[in-house]
């Protein structure tokens, strides 16, 4: 059995939550699992979470139209860090699997960013991405825009990606009447024919991507990983 790291950043709850079942499922299929909660040393408003992600805006239709573009815009865009707490696992070495977890914040969220600076030991070690975002899994504008990004990083640091796990927390702070989360209730049934709650954590598929993501990620099931193989296929309606 393995040794296993499950660090993540929460905001909100809804990553905390998610971390907190990959645990309890790695643990029952008899892994040793470690889990640490990276703080930040100051939360910021919502209001100025946004302000780093406003280049984005104007070029967002080429972004999700052109992959020629995403792949510049990968390579060449300013990820935002935010100063986090001393930690207690500062060196990962000691582990045989990192489960890394974050909310979406457009890309990877700050705290998490400056976790990837600030930790030692991932060089030939197997990480696993898993995060929670308002909307269903689309392809390019949910699951790409984040794990393409993190798993560079990871590679740059000698880090092996291990595998994706994409949840919904059907939770938008954005603006104010949930503006926000009623859009992508929408995108859900446009999309995917199917209702956002099936893609939470308590959702027929949420529950199914867990166990897939487990099963793949700590290498119990013979599925080869790769960044071009989503978990969810988007409907044609």
């Amino acid at each position: 059995m393995s040794r296993i790291l499950v660090v993540h950043y929460s905001r909100s709850g809804h990553t905390a939550r998610l971390a907190k079942a990959l645990a309890e499922e790695l643990n029952r299929r008899g892994h040793e699992v470690v889990a640490e909660a990276i703080r930040a040393e100051r939360e910021w408003s919502k209001w100025l979470l946004p302000l780093p992600l406003l280049p984005l805006l104007p070029v967002l239709p080429l972004y999700l139209a052109s992959g020629r573009f995403r792949r510049f815009w990968h390579r060449h865009y300013f990820q935002p860090r935010q100063a986090i707490r001393p930690l207690a696992i500062p060196d990962v070495s000691g582990f045989d699997l990192v489960l890394l977890g974050t909310p979406k914040w457009l890309y990877l969220s700050w705290p998490v960013a400056r976790w990837l600076d600030t930790v030692s030991g991932l060089q030939g070690r197997r990480v696993a991405g898993f995060a929670t975002f308002c909307g269903p899994p689309l392809e390019i504008f949910e699951i790409e825009m984040l794990f393409e990004p993190l798993e560079a990083r990871l590679r740059s640091l000698g880090a092996i990606p291990a595998a994706r796990l994409a949840i919904s927390s059907d939770h938008h702070e954005y603006f104010f009447f949930n503006e926000m989360r009623g859009l992508f209730r929408w995108l859900s049934r446009k999309a995917f024919a199917r209702p956002l709650s099936d893609f939470t954590l308590d959702g027929v598929v949420g529950q199914s991507e867990v166990r897939r993501f487990c099963d793949e990620a700590a290498g119990e099931q013979n599925i080869p990983y790769g960044p071009n193989q989503p978990a969810f296929r988007q409907s044609d309606s």
